[in-house]
């Protein structure tokens, strides 16, 4: 018989192990499989159907409701999402904008409903915790990214925003930042061009905040101008169909 005290510390081995972070980066592949689906790629077309840009959104309900940045589809005339699957969308209405937050919330025409979709923590992130980013920068959809919390900050003329250590790239924006329970913690906003690894999501508690009106087409949107900052294709990858212009991006600018 195995005495008490070994089966006492047997047992707290295994309990020390199925809340460890080893154990969740095991099921990493299993969590990330769970949460392709409600993750897209969005592609920006101009009033001449020339494409734009890149960007990542995801569903945040069976209902087919999708968040991105605000700065994503500023200047979209036509918008269209790609999912996990490589099928493709347009973006038909938009439901909720708040360009001061860089939240907004769509929908696309899909036939059957959202193949996925994602929920908002109930928690707030906290210092250290184990964050994972998917999105598509530069155009690579279905990138994992994965990191830490690094901290909590205010910037000028961006308020509160979330810290992390998970590289993101131009056409990342959009995409959501996760715990290693799958529920939403933030959206990936961009990064600073000075230092390194310097990255922010905006905390995802504030798209349960953005307010539904009335229904809008999204060509509603570049009506008031404004300027957006979208990513371009990745050198040596081939483009969309209608090709997208190779200019640099810095989704957030330096700050002195």
């Amino acid at each position: 018989m195995i005495p008490r005290t070994a089966l006492a510390l047997l047992l707290l081995l295994l309990l020390w192990y199925s809340n460890s972070p080893l154990s969740a980066q095991e099921d990493l592949p299993q969590l990330i499989a769970r949460i392709q689906p409600a993750v897209v790629t969005i592609i920006i077309f101009d009033r001449s159907g020339r494409g734009i840009g890149y960007g990542s959104g995801f569903f945040i309900n069976p209902r087919g409701h999708l968040v991105t940045n605000y700065h994503v589809l500023s200047r979209a005339a036509k918008a269209e999402i790609k999912t996990f699957d490589g099928r493709r969308y347009p973006i038909n209405q938009v439901l909720a904008a708040n360009p001061k937050l860089d939240l907004i919330k769509v929908t696309a025409a899909l036939p059957a409903g959202p193949p996925g979709y994602l929920s908002i923590s109930p928690t707030q992130p906290r210092l250290g915790e184990q964050v994972i980013v998917l999105g598509s920068p530069l155009g690579l959809d279905q990138t994992v990214s994965d990191g830490i919390v690094s901290g909590i900050r205010r910037l000028p003329g961006l308020g509160e925003l979330m810290q992390i250590s998970a590289p993101i790239s131009p056409g990342s924006s959009g995409g959501p930042v996760l715990n290693v329970k799958g529920e939403v913690l933030g959206v990936a906003l961009g990064f600073l061009s000075r230092g390194q690894n310097l990255n922010f999501a905006i905390p995802g508690n504030l798209i349960l905040a953005l307010p539904e009106d009335s229904p809008k087409p999204l060509e509603s949107l570049t009506q008031g101008g404004g300027a957006s900052r979208l990513a371009p294709p990745a050198s040596g990858l081939p483009p969309p169909p209608t090709g997208l212009p190779p200019r640099p991006t810095i989704l957030i600018p330096p700050k002195n």
